[in-house]
């Protein structure tokens, strides 16, 4: 077994592929991605955890089948989906999506920290609205220094999606950094009426 058969965020991207171009030809991919995965981790040993995680796989899919970058970014936001339901289930607990609330500002900044590899820019704290500009991301220049800014965008896909599983929270983001934009702009509004 590979290490891309033990990824979380990855591993159910082999019956995407099997579905796609047929068993052979994703097994095929899957075994050259794997060896590329090992060599990228051996290449890069100083990334952080998130980055490994999320960006080291994604790039080695891409580089054994780059014409796959719009089924891996696909699946990525179907995996983004299948967390958002989870984070639905956690926050229509009663009182979670409030208590989740007033702590946002605290938590916006604690995920975007400049501790974390992140560069931003805080545009909101208020009751309605906490918005940050994420300058520049660690998982995005992660993708730069392997060589694939694209991949970045696979990333891109999965939270947009997972993040829109909030109960009563409202997130919008139109740009990134990953799909050739200045920033990331997160913008989170309570909403008692979102489902």
């Amino acid at each position: 077994m590979s290490k891309l058969d033990h990824s979380f965020i990855y591993k159910g991207f082999r019956t995407w592929l099997a579905e796609h171009c047929g068993e052979t030809e994703a097994a095929r991919i899957w075994a050259d991605a794997s060896l590329r995965l090992t060599e990228l981790e051996a290449s890069h040993p100083g990334l952080d955890n998130d980055s490994r995680m999320m960006i080291l796989p994604a790039a080695a899919l891409y580089q054994a089948a780059p014409e796959l970058l719009p089924l891996l970014k696909e699946y990525a936001a179907d995996m983004g989906r299948r967390i958002g339901r989870v984070v639905h289930a956690v926050t229509s607990v009663p009182g979670v999506s409030r208590l989740l609330w007033s702590q946002m500002p605290r938590l916006m900044r604690a995920m975007s920290s400049p501790a974390k590899g992140y560069e931003r820019r805080i545009v909101s704290e208020t009751r309605e609205l906490v918005g940050v500009d994420i300058l520049s991301c660690p998982l995005h220049n992660a993708a730069v220094l392997l060589g694939v800014p694209e991949v970045s965008a696979v990333v891109c896909a999965m939270d947009k999606a997972y993040m829109t599983g909030f109960k009563y929270i409202q997130y919008t983001r139109t740009t990134a950094l990953g799909e050739g934009h200045s920033c990331c702009d997160y913008r989170l509004r309570f909403d008692p009426g979102k489902k």
